[in-house]
């Protein structure tokens, strides 16, 4: 998600949001941290999923992690959706390590142009 900060100043007639099952709280802390890198402050929203309904809509609930603690916790992913809302390309990682590079992201947003 560090990377994103990139993205977000080369494209910013793009909406960009992250989702995770934390808390707002967690988020916010979460922004923080990664601020501390002096990469630049996060800017776009870190929204709260607790209940997973988002990440369960998009098939992307990590179930090694069913009935533990961590239960929710999605794959890595990045979705691009048009203006309507539907997904136009998607990438989904199963090790959290991994996670679609920003290379991929900017040729998704293009494809759309």
């Amino acid at each position: 998600m560090a990377g994103l900060r990139d993205l977000v100043r080369a494209y910013p007639e793009v909406k960009f949001y992250a989702i995770s099952p934390d808390s707002t709280e967690e988020g916010k802390n979460f922004a923080q941290l990664l601020a501390t890198d002096h990469r630049g402050a996060v800017t776009f929203p870190l929204l709260s999923d607790p209940g997973s309904r988002i990440i369960d809509r998009y098939a992307l609930r990590d179930e090694t992690y069913a009935g533990k603690k961590e239960d929710g916790i999605p794959y890595p992913a990045v979705l691009v959706l048009d203006a309507k809302g539907r997904v136009r390309w998607m990438k989904v990682e199963t090790d959290f390590r991994e996670r679609p590079s920003n290379a991929e992201i900017a040729a998704a947003i293009d494809g759309m142009e």
